[in-house]
């Protein structure tokens, strides 16, 4: 026992040293002791075991200010490789990235609109996964792992897919079957924690321990850091904000309720409602090959009632945000996702039903922040899922083949 307690303080303190120098980029010895609160003994002696596994480097020594100048410590951008996959409704997009969240290589694959069977995905994943590999000229032999990151309730502490609305997928251990075939570690989680775990190591989030992150796609997610931990609930599927009733004699929602936040305010809902100014003769064009970017680009031109469609949806996410926001008391709020190509389409009505002290006001007492839409977002979220497990237990982590 005493032996299991020692290694399990190790590996946190490791995480901490491994944690602060991500955040500050480059720092000295003394100064990770400071910040971590750990003695300058631990710090040297872990920081020692690192730069052995190749995860750090030495930079040049700073100024000094009298004795031995400190040697700041960095990241090896070269000390770990991951793979960030994101299963959308109609792409698959694959990631290769460094130690340091940075992209090495992508790969995009389109798919049909179909429901494909597990199985068959499994095979189309695995595909575009050894595309990028060898597209970089990388085996998987050089990564420590591979993260997929798709919108459902999934389990990420298991890798078991609960449900997955867009391919009516049920009961199905993802992580398990992707290992079995790949024979690397593999990672599955719901796309909005992901993005919450991007958000938290390398975006808006870092240095935050409380905020949200709301995604608006076909549907909406949100992911939740609490205490500087993702909240993933009992059962791993917390943050299913989109399945907030917010109107009960609202639309039909995909998930068998009525009213849900999503059935008003997400991409899909606001297609369904565009068809429908068609159907009344109000917009004149081919509705059944209709995209969401044809929608937006109409709207923005000035079709009033397209424009009203993005103005219920960004009222009723005003106040499922606001909701949330009460029972939650973030310091921040990021949204995120395709959704907010729609802009001030969507972002102006929902000012208005926010309650006070919720704005992108700098003074905010919760402020809101936009992240800029790419289409890499949720694959590199998905690759930073792996990072972490890297941080947590960097012993484990595949040696890269240089």
């Amino acid at each position: 026992m005493a032996v299991a307690n020692r290694d399990l303080m190790r590996a946190i303190n490791r995480f901490a040293i491994l944690h602060a120098i991500r955040d500050a980029g480059t720092i000295s010895r003394v100064d990770l002791a400071r910040r971590t609160g750990l003695s300058q003994a631990t710090v040297t002696g872990i920081t020692a075991e690192l730069l052995g596994l190749g995860m750090l480097l030495e930079q040049q020594s700073g100024r000094s200010d009298g004795g031995r100048r400190p040697v700041p410590l960095a990241l090896n951008p070269q000390g770990a490789y991951t793979v960030g996959v994101h299963l959308s409704v109609d792409q698959i997009c694959v990631v290769l990235m460094d130690f340091q969240a940075g992209i090495l290589k992508t790969h995009t694959k389109e798919l049909e609109p179909d429901n494909y069977p597990a199985e068959r995905m499994v095979e189309i994943l695995i595909e575009s996964v050894q595309t990028c590999l060898w597209q970089a000229d990388f085996s998987k032999k050089q990564i420590s792992g591979i993260g997929v990151a798709i919108p459902g309730l999934i389990d990420s502490r298991t890798g078991f897919i609960h449900y997955v609305p867009n391919y009516k997928w049920k009961n199905i251990g993802l992580a398990d079957r992707l290992h079995e075939r790949m024979g690397v570690a593999v990672y599955v989680e719901n796309s909005a924690n992901t993005l919450a775990i991007y958000e938290q190591w390398f975006g808006i989030g870092r240095g935050t321990d409380h905020f949200l992150l709301i995604t608006t796609e076909h549907g909406i997610g949100a992911g939740l850091v609490l205490d500087g931990k993702i909240y993933r609930g009992s059962r791993g599927i917390a943050g299913e904000f989109g399945h907030m009733v917010v109107d009960d004699k609202g639309p039909l929602c995909r998930c068998g309720q009525t009213g849900c936040l999503e059935a008003i305010c997400g991409n899909n809902a606001i297609l369904r409602e565009a068809k429908e100014v068609i159907r009344r003769g109000q917009w004149q064009v081919e509705e059944k090959a209709l995209t969401i970017k044809e929608v937006l680009a109409e709207a923005k031109g000035g079709n009033p009632d397209l424009r009203a469609i993005y103005r219920r949806a960004g009222q009723t996410l005003g106040v499922g945000i606001g909701n949330m926001c009460r029972l939650f008391d973030p310091e921040k709020v990021i949204i995120t996702g395709k959704g907010v190509l729609a802009g001030e389409l969507l972002f102006g009505p929902m000012r208005e039903t926010l309650p006070p002290g919720i704005s992108f006001a700098r003074d905010a007492g919760t402020r809101l922040y936009i992240q800029e839409w790419q289409p890499t977002l949720y694959a590199r979220g998905a690759g930073a899922l792996v990072l972490q497990e890297v941080y947590q237990s960097p012993a484990n982590r595949v040696v890269p083949i240089i």
